[in-house]
């Protein structure tokens, strides 16, 4: 019979490199763009509007998204054109 006393296990401690190498080069990235931006606004540099405002981190998720709808398109509809 147990005595009543449960065991207690080790949990262990899971290590995602990867996940934080990321998120500390989207936090830096963002930093980064932050103080440019403080910056410019102190300069009195007139604000741009479009696509010409966007950092890095916002044009390689536009890119990921254009190359996934080409994709898609080469995937989906070219076979059904021929």
């Amino acid at each position: 019979m147990s005595s009543g006393k449960k065991k207690s296990k080790k949990k262990r401690k899971t290590i995602n490199k990867s996940k934080d190498w990321l998120m500390d080069y989207y936090k830096t990235g963002r930093e980064f763009d932050e103080e440019n931006r403080r910056r410019q606004q102190e300069e009195g540099v007139p604000k741009n509007r479009g696509l010409s405002n966007l950092n890095s981190f916002e044009w390689g998720c536009i890119i990921v998204i254009i190359l996934g709808l080409i994709g898609c398109f080469i995937r989906y509809v070219l076979p059904h054109l021929g």
